[in-house]
């Protein structure tokens, strides 16, 4: 059960519900990453918005929203709080 730490946001946000913006997509063409809108959910319905940028691709092709949650989680990980 994964818990993330933000600086914008005064919590710690314990095993979110993840959904992406499939529709805010930003591709950095030049150095094979993407930029994802994704919103956290929380169990008591706190929702937190938030940007992940740098994430690596391989390729730039849309490959579907399960691929595309993968790459939100990749993203997040650099926000995991260690227990």
């Amino acid at each position: 059960m994964p818990t993330y730490k933000f600086e914008q946001f005064n919590a710690e946000i314990t095993d979110p519900i993840v959904t992406v913006n499939e529709d805010a997509i930003i591709i950095h063409a030049s150095t094979t990453e993407i930029s994802l809108e994704v919103t956290l959910e929380t169990s008591d319905a706190k929702l937190y918005g938030v940007r992940l940028n740098n994430i690596a691709a391989s390729n730039l092709n849309y490959e579907g929203s399960t691929n595309l949650l993968n790459k939100a989680i990749e993203g997040l990980s650099q926000y995991i709080v260690e227990s």
